[in-house]
């Protein structure tokens, strides 16, 4: 059985606005075809699956199954970027901006509503690559999730419960070192009252998330900014966003290092737009501004080897 509701989604891009909640194509929790994008969810209430339906007509159709439908359907209008305001928005102040925004109208910042299935994907990601924190959710969630309720045949995230009782050597299989492994496994035990943060104001949950050992800067950020979809929160300590937004402004490709530098001289760049500033980030992911690569691709061992 499932449940739907229709949204009138106008000009929303809605491939670019979902893309932070969907991020990866291998990832087993979503899927991307022409016109859906499905994703299953550890809801407050359950499990659920959410497929979202458009054709161009303006209006999207969302339809759920699972104990956690009729959440992921109160929330379908969060990931669609309903709720998402441009009150104070001026892509004008620059140039460059105001071209990317007038090819890019329809973006708005998706909120996913839950903290603890995009936590543990943030903290896989810390000091590795994309590709290697990738491959280890993938496993995680095909050995320790479950299927997913619906047709689509997706896979849930593992719960907190599963993964707190697993030990930092279940999660060596993964290809994960004993300092990641032992934030998980923290934060697994932590669960609940880390989930309650998806309910605070962004001052309050970033306080929350970092305020646990294990979670810096960049793990509080990067969680909020995907479950909250806050216009103004950007993601900080990053390797390479820094050099990016440097870029996008300067046209200057050289690395700007993760550090307290590479914040400030990023928060420079967007202080203009102070209250959107993770919509100008967005926007040029959806551009596709990116320096170009002046070394080899970074490379971490196998630990499983070690």
């Amino acid at each position: 059985m499932s449940s739907r509701r229709t949204l009138a989604t106008g000009d929303i891009d809605l491939r670019a606005t979902l893309r932070p909640i969907g991020t990866y194509s291998r990832d087993p929790t979503s899927r991307w075809t022409s016109n859906t994008f499905t994703k299953s969810v550890l809801t407050p209430l359950g499990p659920g699956t959410m497929q979202l339906t458009w054709n161009g007509s303006g209006r999207t159709t969302a339809e759920a199954w699972g104990s956690g439908a009729d959440w992921l359907l109160d929330c379908a209008p969060h990931w669609v970027g309903l709720h998402d305001h441009l009150d104070g928005f001026d892509p004008t102040l620059n140039a460059q901006v105001a071209e990317w925004w007038r090819r890019h109208p329809g973006l708005r910042l998706a909120a996913a509503g839950v903290i603890w299935q995009e936590l543990l994907l943030v903290l896989l990601g810390q000091r590795v690559t994309v590709e290697e924190a990738l491959e280890s959710w993938v496993r995680i969630v095909f050995e320790w999730g479950e299927p997913a309720p619906g047709p689509c045949e997706l896979r849930l995230a593992p719960t907190p419960e599963v993964v707190a009782s697993k030990s930092y050597v279940d999660l060596h299989r993964f290809n994960v070192e004993r300092r990641r492994a032992d934030a998980i496994l923290l934060a697994a035990k932590r669960a609940n009252r880390l989930e309650e943060a998806a309910a605070m104001n962004v001052p309050d949950a970033l306080t929350r998330l970092s305020a646990l050992p294990g979670m810096g800067l960049w793990t509080a950020t990067s969680v909020i900014a995907t479950s909250h979809g806050d216009p103004d929160t950007i993601v900080l300590r990053d390797f390479g966003l820094p050099t990016m937004v440097n870029y996008a402004f300067t046209g200057d490709a050289r690395r700007v290092a993760p550090d307290e530098v590479g914040d400030e001289l990023m928060c420079r760049h967007l202080a203009p737009w102070t209250g959107h500033r993770q919509r100008i980030i967005r926007l040029l992911f959806t551009v596709g501004v990116a320096a170009p690569r002046r070394g080899p691709r970074a490379f971490n061992p196998d630990i499983r080897r070690l």
